[in-house]
């Protein structure tokens, strides 16, 4: 877990800057969780999601990718799509968008439904971008002295 004699950072402990320890996977889940909420903190000032939510999301869980140590990049990989699942629906419960509806009833799980689905696009392009980041730091990023050279078996 620590840094070796030389005082380098171990190659899956680094973050996309290799003098930089990377963060643990739970942080970079609440990194991209306090960055979002920030957008729709902005936001809920105009009522509603808009850009400044798209902004937030996307940089909180490209933030999170880049700064991940690079063991836990799976993580910021999976993350945009769950972080969209909870923080969505909950912001328009939270703002009554139901509009007194029951918690379960037809209305409110349109109201909540229909912003979720509108923001699918955003969604899929924030976890193309955020994989792909996850996939380069994984395999294109690795040290050269850390892979493994064909037929030869690591001791």
């Amino acid at each position: 877990m620590g840094t070796r004699r030389s005082g380098r950072i171990p190659a899956d402990e680094r973050s996309v800057v290799s003098t930089i320890r990377g963060i643990p996977a739970w942080t970079a889940v609440l990194l991209a969780v306090a960055i979002t909420l920030s957008g729709v903190a902005i936001d809920s000032l105009s009522g509603g999601l808009g850009a400044g939510f798209i902004v937030a999301f996307f940089l909180g869980c490209l933030i999170a990718a880049l700064a991940v140590a690079r063991h836990s990049v799976f993580v910021a990989g999976i993350q945009p799509p769950i972080i969209m699942a909870i923080l969505v629906p909950l912001a328009y419960v939270i703002a009554d968008v139901g509009g007194g509806a029951e918690l379960f009833s037809r209305t409110q799980i349109i109201s909540v439904a229909l912003p979720l689905a509108t923001r699918f696009p955003v969604m899929v392009t924030t976890t193309i971008v955020v994989v792909a980041v996850a996939l380069i730091r994984a395999f294109v990023l690795e040290p050269r002295s850390s892979r493994r050279a064909p037929g030869v078996a690591r001791g």
